[in-house]
């Protein structure tokens, strides 16, 4: 017999199954060219992309803060305030914040403990905490802190026997610091943070914070964001009952 594997369809049927395939070619062609990859469906694109932008402006503001990672959310209640001294923003002295605690003092920290330095150009966090204390610290960047700045100063004389004082952390030239607290009518005392070393010893990382502190130095409460004239009165009183 012959070997042909298509001998039991006969010639008519290998004429009739070519038919079937080119009637095939014509009615379902083969695509042209390289097959198109199915994309991903975008129906949560939107979603991720408001994520990473989020992100985007998390890490931003990250860069902009001073505080190390030590904290962001200030010194808690009962810690003692650390002594600190640096220069006012209506004065001429410029150079970093004088943090040392203790001789011997820790190289960068300062030539001698912070509460010897004593001059009219100084903020000295340790006359500022003889009395009850409310100190507010704010940044140029990451947020609008000003406004605090300004309720702080609308609220200071109506809580009588509390010290008020702010520390900027900066590095603006010191005329335009000085041009901004005369805008903005600021009489309490402004110390310039300009290396940042405050805010970190306080673990501060937003901007506005306020942290109420009894006299001698222990902190009472710290609070991160901006507080109303009313808040402040009510924290301030608080410090002398």
């Amino acid at each position: 017999m012959s070997g042909d594997r298509f001998d039991d369809l006969g010639s008519d049927g290998r004429h009739a199954a070519g038919e079937r395939l080119a009637e095939r070619d014509r009615t379902h062609p083969e695509p042209s060219g390289r097959p198109e990859v199915p994309r991903p469906g975008n129906k949560y694109a939107w979603a991720v992309g408001i994520l990473l932008l989020m992100g985007l402006g998390v890490l931003l503001f990250a860069q902009t803060i001073p505080n190390s990672g030590e904290g962001l959310l200030g010194l808690e209640r009962g810690e003692r305030a650390p002594e600190f001294a640096v220069p006012l923003a209506t004065s001429s002295l410029e150079g970093d914040a004088n943090v040392c605690q203790r001789e011997p003092c820790p190289e960068g920290s300062g030539p001698r403990p912070a509460c010897e330095i004593q001059s009219e150009d100084v903020l000295n966090s340790c006359d500022l905490m003889r009395g009850p204390a409310v100190l507010t610290f704010v940044f140029d960047r990451g947020a609008d802190c000003f406004p605090q700045v300004d309720r702080t100063e609308r609220t200071k004389d109506s809580v009588p026997g509390v010290n008020f004082a702010t520390v900027y952390f900066t590095h603006k030239e010191r005329a335009e610091v000085q041009g901004l607290v005369r805008a903005r009518r600021w009489t309490q005392p402004v110390g310039i943070d300009q290396d940042g070393q405050v805010a970190n010893l306080y673990g501060v990382g937003g901007c506005p914070t306020t942290m109420f502190v009894r006299a001698g130095g222990r902190v009472a409460a710290t609070r991160l964001g901006n507080l109303t004239e009313d808040q402040l009165r009510r924290g301030a009183a608080r410090l002398t009952g």
